[in-house]
């Protein structure tokens, strides 16, 4: 698809001028390069003297105050200059919190535009000087050209002698290790905070339940108020899109009609059985392990699992219980009646991108990744592809090179747009039989491990999957200490599209 020069420009005009105005650590990183001459649109260049001008008074971006400074400077204003200020502020009131952007990456695309126009004004000066016939001159303008870079280029080499260095690569690091996208309860414990630049990828035979877990990642990214873009390259999007709002509404059932429906919970085994001396259910509903139970006077009880005292932790012995609850018929009428409840989150922080199998490109990534931008100046933080293995790579190889750099390509997407990466990948064949996971199980290419920040195989015993419980198990983890077979157990319901309604990780 041609995109023109001009569409372009005001794509990357309208990102810098975002940035400028709603992060502070944005305008800093590009002051020593920022010339008002560079924009070409004539409001842009309004309201980057507006930022300028705010921040070498105040030493911040003015964020909700340049509303403030539009109506106190709109009499001066053409009216067309008025008119697309407005609208340009308009998308920032409804999408955009202070300071929420990807510094890194704006600040990276603003230097490669400032870089391509400081060559474009150069050459402009240049050719008319040579058609008027001054020459001098037109030497004088290759004289005074200078390269656009950014002080963050010297990063590559390090004096470590440096103090002032050391102080920003540590207040770089504590800026990284804030939390950025965690899971909820013991399966973020589990699983630990996930950054900007990972790569993280799920793992198992086929029918486990992967897009499952994709769609509940892509719930948890918008939870997180990160901008979460899902690449769906396996399902339609007459698919994708119920399951979605599922994710969301669990009250919505995927496959059955309207009544009570069971879904699992978690128990103590004491308190089933009746050896508990402080159980607060009246019945026993069980004397082995392995069955599935419910009974209308049992009350699950969990006091000690997650309690502060060692010894009361101890004594949980993990169980599994059928509850009930009323679920209605999935359909568009009930999706209505909730709609209310994720318009806001959906606008700001969610994004759907369906393409058909063996299609997708990381050009075509790329684009779509442009395309929004340039319709609705949004740009995401985290990166969903269900799946990997189903993307295709024009490659002159056809073995296990080719799988290796698929992953490679999702290390690449990582680190240039500095997001985060999560997709899925099928367990080989002897995967179907094994208890527990581990790297051998990983299907083709053994290497893609190397390419991944965290690796989670999901085990599932036949027994399990009818009770709706799954057990994660961390087999690569870069950055994540782990004990190899040592898992967290979700609980999971997929008729409402719930990969994690609970989750227990007893060495937490």
């Amino acid at each position: 698809m041609a995109i023109d020069r001009y569409s372009i420009s005001a794509a990357e005009e309208s990102r810098i001028i975002i940035g400028l105005i709603v992060s502070t650590e944005f305008y800093e990183r590009i002051k020593p390069i920022l010339k008002i001459e560079y924009f070409t649109n004539s409001y842009i260049k309004i309201i980057a003297g507006w930022c300028d001008a705010f921040f070498e008074q105040y030493g911040k971006a003015p964020f909700l105050h340049i509303r403030d400074i539009f109506q106190s400077e709109s009499a001066f204003l053409k009216p067309a200059e008025s008119e697309l200020i407005e609208i340009l502020l308009g998308k920032l009131d409804s999408s955009y919190v202070e300071g929420e952007i990807n510094v890194d990456y704006w600040s990276e695309s603003a230097k490669d535009y400032f870089r391509q126009r400081e060559l474009e004004i150069t050459l402009n000066n240049i050719q008319v000087l040579k058609d008027k016939g001054d020459l001098e001159e037109a030497e004088k303008e290759i004289e005074r050209f200078h390269k656009v870079t950014l002080d963050l280029d010297v990063r590559y080499i390090i004096n470590p002698s440096d103090l002032e260095t050391q102080e920003e690569i540590y207040r770089q690091r504590d800026e990284e290790e804030k939390e950025f996208f965690v899971l909820p309860g013991d399966l973020g414990k589990y699983l630990r905070n996930q950054k900007r630049g990972d790569v993280v990828a799920y793992y198992g035979p086929p029918k486990r339940g992967k897009s499952f877990v994709l769609i509940d990642q892509f719930k948890h990214g918008i939870n997180n108020r990160k901008r979460t873009l899902f690449f769906s390259i396996e399902m339609t999007r007459t698919e994708i899109i119920p399951r979605i709002n599922k994710a969301f509404f669990p009250s919505l059932d995927l496959d059955e009609e309207e009544g009570m429906h069971s879904f699992p919970v978690f128990d103590c085994f004491h308190n089933q059985n009746g050896s508990c001396k402080d159980r607060i259910s009246e019945v026993v509903v069980r004397e082995s392990e392995n069955e599935l139970v419910y009974d209308p006077g049992h009350r699950i009880c969990t006091k000690c699992r997650n309690s502060y005292e060692k010894e009361e932790r101890k004594r949980y012995k993990m169980a599994f219980y059928q509850n009930r609850t009323k679920r209605v018929h999935d359909d568009i009428f009930n999706f209505r009646k909730n709609y209310k409840l994720v318009k806001n989150d959906y606008r700001k922080y969610a994004r759907v991108s369906v393409h058909p199998k063996y299609s997708l490109t990381y050009d075509n990534m790329m684009r779509d990744i442009e395309v929004i931008w340039k319709k609705e100046q949004w740009s995401p933080d985290i990166l969903i592809i269900d799946y990997v293995d189903i993307l295709f790579l024009d490659s002159k190889f056809n073995d296990y090179k080719l799988e290796d750099e698929r992953w490679k390509m999702l290390a690449k997407i990582a680190g240039e747009l500095n997001v985060l990466v999560i997709t899925a990948t099928q367990g080989n064949k002897a995967a179907h039989s094994a208890d527990v996971l581990d790297a051998t199980h990983q299907g083709g290419f053994y290497g893609k491990a190397r390419h991944v920040n965290l690796m989670i195989g999901l085990n599932q015993k036949p027994d399990e999957k009818a009770m709706g419980v799954m057990n994660y198990g961390i087999t690569e983890g870069r950055s994540v200490k782990y004990v190899q077979g040592q898992m967290c157990t979700v609980l999971q319901d997929f008729k409402t599209g719930q990969a994690c309604l609970d989750s227990y990780y007893p060495y937490k």
